[in-house]
Parts: C-alpha cells; sequence; structure tokens
C-alpha cells in the first residue's frame, strides 16, 4: 500500500505544480485583457484549472508549455518506470544465485548493498512519510468539509415561506432564468443574508431581516442572482474545487485561484442578473447590493454554498461593472473563445516525452549558449571601453599577455582602458564554431567613416567553467565603403550647387543634388537664411514663430539633424529623446515604424496621469520624465529630470544660479510622489566643491 500510495503522491505533486503553472498563466491573461473579457468568460477560464487538476490522462504534445520544464509526468496514476520502481543498486530478495557465486562474493555483496541501502533509502523514506503526511491532511479536510456542510443542512429550519406575492416573484425570475428546477424557499436565521444552498435540492435561504427590509423590488434582484448561481452550476463548481483542495491543501496558489474563481464567480453571476433587467435599473440593482452589506453580516463560507454579498473587498469591482455592463459584442466572445483554446491547448496537455534527445546533443547546445553569453561580454567591453569584464574571464596565460599590452599602452600604472575613442564601436557580429569564435566589429568616427575590425577568441573550459584562453586581433580598421560618403569630387559639385543657390543663380529645389552635404550635421548652416527657410518649408519643416512655440532656429536646426541621422541610421533610436519637442509637433518626420520603436523604449516606464514617465534611469538611453531619487530623511520619491537640468535664458542667469550654488553648499529640488504634483519632500543637490 505505500508503494501505491506514494506513486499517487508524486502525481499529486507534478499535478499541483502544473495547476500553479495554470493559474499564473489566466491570472496573467486576465491581467492582461483586463476589461475587455467579458465576465462569463473571465469566470469559465478558472474551468479549465478544474479539469487540469481532476484528469489523471491528459495527451502529450510538442505545443505544451510543460515542454519548456522538461517535465516526464505520467499520464496514468500508479504506474512508474522499471527504473524507477526498483533502485538500479539495489538487488531483490527473490532473486537467485549459484551457492558458489553466492558464497564467493557474500562480502562484496554485504558491503555494496550496505551503501545502495544508506543512499537509496533515505529518500524513499522521506517520499513515504510526506505522502503519509499528505494523506492524514486529506483525510482531515474532507472529514471537516463534510461535516460542517451536514451539519448546517440539519440546522437549517424546514420553516417554507409561503408569502403567495414572495413565491410568485419566485417563479416570474425562474421564468426569465428558463429554469425549470424547483427551488424551495426557507425562512432561516441560520444565515445572515440571502444564500443559495444545496447541490441536488437547491434551497433558497432568506433571514428574516431580509423579508422585511427589502423591497419586492430588491428581492427580486437578490432572486435573480442566487438563481443565476442555479443556471450556472456554480455550486457543482464550488464543490468540485473544494474536493480538489482537499487533495492539494498544501497548495498557496491553488487558494489564492479558489479565491479569485469565487469572486469571477459573483461577477459572471451579476453580469447574468443584469442582462434580464433594464439598463435604467442596473443602479437600483447596485444600490441593492450595498444596501444588503450595511444591513446583513458576512456571508456563510461553504462548498456547498453561494451568496449575493460575495467577497466584500472586491465590492468596487462588481459596482464598476454593474455601472459600466460589458455591451453585447460577438467580438468579445471570439475573444474568450479563443484564450481558454490557447491556454486549454498549452496547458490541458503534458510534454512530448517521445521527443528523445541525444544527451550529447544536449551538452553541445549548452556549451554553444554559454560560450555565446561569454562572448557578448566580451565584445560589450570593447563597446564600453572597459576592460575589467574581459580581464575577469581570462586564463592565466590570457591575463598575463593583457597585462603586457596594457604596460605597453599606458605604463607601469596601467589600468582598464582598452580600445579608441574613435572609431568607436557601434555595433558587432560573432560566429561560434566549437570554441572558438570569431567576432567582427563595425567602427564609426564623427565624420562619419565606418571601419572594420575582425577579432578571434578561444576558448578552454577550467574548473568547471569556460575562459578565454587567447584571442588576436585578424583585421584592424579596415574601410567600409558606404553609399553615405562623399567623394571630393561629388563634395565640390555639390558646394558649387549650394553656392549658386544663396547666390539666386539655381532655384532652391536645386539643393535635392546637394542633399548629401545639407544632411550632414551643421549642414543647413551652408544655406543663407532666407534660402534655408525656403529650403525646410519645401520639405515640410516649416520654422515659424507660432510653430517653434519655444524652440529657437538652432535648436530645430539640431533636433533636425537629429531625426535625420536617426532616419538613416546613423544613431540609434533612443537619441530622438533629444528631439522630442519637435517631433511632437511635426510626427511626421519620422516613420510608424520608428515611432513604434521609440515608444518602445520608452515604455520600459510607468506613466502617471499627466502623460510622465517615472522610474529608474535611463533604461535604453531614454529619460523619464520623473527620475526615482532618495531625499532628505530617506524619503524616496521622484525628481524631475527638467529640475535635475534646468534651462536658464541667458549666460548670466547660468552663472548667477552657479554662484549661488557654490555659496549655499547645495540647491534644493522637490521630492514627488509618482503623480509629479504631491510634494513629499526635498532631494539636495551638492556642489561639487
Amino acid at each position: 500500500m505505500t508503494v501505491h500510495l506514494s506513486d499517487f503522491f508524486k502525481w499529486i505533486l507534478s499535478t499541483s505544480f502544473m495547476g500553479s503553472v495554470l493559474v499564473v498563466i489566466i491570472i496573467t491573461v486576465k491581467w492582461m485583457l483586463r476589461d475587455k473579457l467579458k465576465p462569463r468568460w473571465g469566470y469559465l477560464i478558472w474551468m479549465l484549472l478544474i479539469l487540469r487538476l481532476l484528469l489523471p490522462w491528459t495527451p502529450e504534445s510538442s505545443f505544451s508549455l510543460f515542454n519548456i520544464f522538461h517535465m516526464n509526468v505520467g499520464n496514468h496514476v500508479g504506474v512508474e518506470s522499471e527504473a524507477t520502481s526498483t533502485p538500479p543498486m539495489v538487488t531483490p530478495s527473490f532473486e537467485t544465485t549459484s551457492s558458489t557465486e553466492e558464497h564467493s562474493s557474500s562480502q562484496q555483496n554485504e558491503m555494496v548493498t550496505s551503501e545502495s541501502n544508506t543512499t537509496v533509502e533515505k529518500p524513499i523514506l522521506l517520499i513515504q512519510i510526506a505522502s503519509w503526511i499528505w494523506l492524514i491532511g486529506t483525510i482531515l479536510f474532507i472529514a471537516v468539509m463534510l461535516r460542517t456542510n451536514i451539519h448546517f443542512a440539519r440546522k437549517i429550519k424546514r420553516k417554507k415561506i409561503s408569502d403567495p406575492n414572495i413565491q410568485y416573484l419566485l417563479e416570474s425570475c425562474k421564468e426569465e432564468m428558463k429554469l425549470r428546477r424547483s427551488i424551495t424557499l426557507i425562512q432561516s436565521n441560520r444565515v445572515s443574508s440571502p444564500t443559495l444552498f444545496g447541490l441536488f435540492k437547491p434551497r433558497m435561504l432568506l433571514p428574516d431581516n431580509a423579508l422585511s427590509t427589502l423591497s419586492e423590488a430588491q428581492l427580486r434582484y437578490v432572486f435573480l442572482h442566487e438563481l443565476s448561481h442555479v443556471r450556472r452550476n456554480d455550486i457543482l463548481a464550488n464543490w468540485l474545487m473544494n474536493i480538489l483542495l482537499a487533495f492539494h491543501w498544501f497548495n498557496p496558489f491553488l487558494w489564492y485561484a479558489y479565491n479569485k474563481m469565487r469572486v469571477d464567480q459573483e461577477l459572471a453571476c451579476d453580469a447574468l442578473a443584469l442582462s434580464r433587467i433594464t439598463p435604467e435599473e442596473s443602479k437600483d440593482y447596485a444600490l441593492t447590493i450595498i444596501k444588503m452589506l450595511e444591513t446583513f453580516t458576512k456571508p456563510v463560507y461553504l462548498a456547498g454554498a453561494a451568496s449575493i454579498l460575495g467577497n466584500k473587498k472586491e465590492l468596487k469591482r462588481r459596482l464598476i461593472m454593474i455601472a459600466s455592463p460589458v455591451k453585447k459584442s460577438y467580438k468579445w466572445s471570439l475573444l474568450g473563445i479563443v484564450v481558454i483554446l490557447f491556454i486549454g491547448g498549452t496547458a490541458l496537455t503534458n510534454a512530448n516525452t517521445r521527443e528523445k534527445v541525444d544527451a550529447a546533443a544536449v551538452t553541445e547546445q549548452t556549451t554553444a549558449t554559454e560560450i555565446e553569453e561569454l562572448t557578448n561580454v566580451w565584445a560589450n567591453a570593447l563597446k564600453t571601453r572597459e576592460g575589467k569584464p574581459r580581464y575577469d574571464m581570462m586564463s592565466a596565460k590570457a591575463k598575463e599577455k593583457f597585462e603586457q599590452e596594457q604596460i605597453i599602452r599606458a605604463g607601469e600604472d596601467w589600468n582598464f582602458n582598452i580600445g579608441v575613442s574613435s572609431p568607436w564601436v557601434i555595433d558587432y557580429e560573432s560566429k561560434i564554431d566549437g570554441l572558438n569564435v570569431v567576432i567582427t566589429y563595425v567602427t564609426k568616427t564623427s565624420e562619419p567613416a565606418y571601419y572594420k575590425t575582425v577579432e578571434s577568441v578561444s576558448f578552454v573550459k577550467e574548473n568547471g567553467k569556460f575562459v578565454v584562453d587567447d584571442y588576436e586581433i585578424l583585421t584592424d580598421g579596415e574601410l567600409i565603403h558606404t553609399g553615405t560618403m562623399i567623394s571630393r569630387t561629388d563634395y565640390d559639385r555639390m558646394m558649387k550647387i549650394i553656392i549658386s543657390v544663396n547666390k539666386g543663380e539655381l532655384p532652391v529645389t536645386a539643393l535635392k543634388d546637394a542633399k548629401l552635404i545639407l544632411q550632414r550635421k551643421d549642414g543647413l548652416n551652408n544655406l543663407s537664411r532666407s534660402v534655408r527657410e525656403e529650403y525646410l518649408k519645401e520639405n515640410g519643416m516649416t520654422v515659424s514663430a507660432t510653430d517653434q512655440q519655444g524652440i529657437t532656429e538652432q535648436e530645430y536646426l539640431d533636433m533636425s539633424y537629429i531625426i535625420g541621422e536617426v532616419n538613416a541610421g546613423d544613431l540609434p533610436i533612443a537619441a530622438l529623446k533629444d528631439a522630442e519637442p519637435l517631433l511632437q509637433r511635426n510626427p511626421e518626420m519620422i516613420t510608424k515604424e520608428t515611432w513604434a520603436k521609440y515608444n518602445a523604449l520608452k515604455s520600459d516606464y510607468q506613466t502617471n496621469e499627466q502623460g510622465e514617465t517615472y522610474g529608474h534611469g535611463p533604461f535604453t538611453g531614454v529619460e523619464p520624465d520623473l527620475i526615482k531619487a532618495e531625499g532628505e530623511n530617506g524619503v524616496v520619491g521622484y525628481v524631475k529630470a527638467s529640475d535635475l537640468s534646468p534651462s536658464y535664458s541667458s549666460p548670466e542667469e547660468a552663472l548667477a544660479n552657479q554662484e549661488l550654488l557654490n555659496k549655499s553648499e547645495y540647491r534644493s529640488i522637490h521630492l514627488y510622489k509618482s503623480d509629479g504634483k504631491t510634494i513629499i519632500g526635498e532631494f539636495r543637490m551638492y556642489s561639487s566643491k
């Protein structure tokens, strides 16, 4: 019996784990979709969890989510492979050998058996103890659950409500709900609020104060809600989930999921009840719930019961849904079907254990992944010109080589600075061949001009980890010819065009043949003021006093240059942060794709009601409007980026501010909440003296 109990407990553990993963997926999907999912679909998703925990067998699939975890979950209960049922080092007692062999190897067998028993029996004993503890907990849970429900059922007074008006109201509500089941109305003070109880013979329990305080209209809303539980078979779902919790009592994820399921259950019943009343009555329905919360105490929490009050903590969410019910739309129903099919297809299937993976291939893939990660560290070190990460991943031989290079470069007092300031690395590509890697760097100068540098790196494994054993530059600074480079002949020709346009000898439209010069930084400065304004106007970049709104002409030109460089791919998209004032006025200056990428960078931060971004900064080169900081007395809040680097109207104002800072030792700026309005403290910026 112990063996079969352990097997069953292992299946419970694996099923519980898969159920926990499914809970995380459901909560994540519901959070992502938020109010886009109808209440009934939001509740039906939880039925997938019940199925996952109930089914002793599910099909294997290559699309199963559990392929990620490499789980080899058995498809039936109480069956294990031969390898696990009999440990390989333990010889079964019924196995026979010849007397000669037994005599000659008796001492050796005793030694092996003793050692193997110590190794193997330990985990077996632990799993057996755990399985018995689990069984005792499960039995106690089921016993308490059944006793509580049976005791409650016996204590209910069989005093049926005979008032013909209330009976008629209930029957009319049943007709609205299209229900034919017999439901008994019982007056009982064993409940503190209207409650539906019973799986096979549902009874509507009403306390005395409910009959005296609720009007006929309010009683109708209560009946519609409780009948919604009957129509949706919620009592059955609650019983199933409670029985499953008895088997998975140790799993907090499932307890949390049950709580959320009950909340969504009440929302779904509210939605069904609201579909049977007019939109004008929705407010009265909400007021009825509020009145009941004020009048009645907490509801009964039993597996076989359901109450209109539900969870008081979720009241706000229910009232919002009631006040703005979801409009009937097939697209939201289709969304619910798609979500359930997607989650069901990935989470109600087991990992594909039939796909055998060669151990050598796994090792090779792991090695390639590690080498790729180390290669990225190596290459990014040159990009940042910080050699310490390289030094930390070198063998002793490679470190000695690195130190000699740095001594030649900077003398005996060498440091970890590597590379040169120009050309600087803007990108790289690596090709991995076993333990050898070839890295191709693309570098750039300010002209701009582009160059290629090729480096080889060799790895070896020392003390269980990969290290760089040798490295060598194969190609250094080879010029890359691009279409944006201008030959001397073309440069002279385009400058003649610009001069002729400035003199009025050629029309402004002729500047299209000098575009490569004009697109360079400060390239527009080659044009006269009048020609520049006309050229900008011709290209849809009009600069006028009303358009600038505080942007000077030079700032406009600088931002136009940044936008042009980003469009040409010579600057990263993050650089658009410095051109955002112009982009807000002329969004057509960049493509929709570039806008999407830029917004994706900005989305690393959260946004408050003022439209300001806030968080730790900067992410990916884009600074938020509100930067997280710690102010005086340890108060944590946000400072405005504009306060950290204030703009001045004149050089005199900037100098005066600097003198004031030097005299006062520090400058204080406000520390805000994330809303950017509420001041919670101050942040001091100390002078550098």
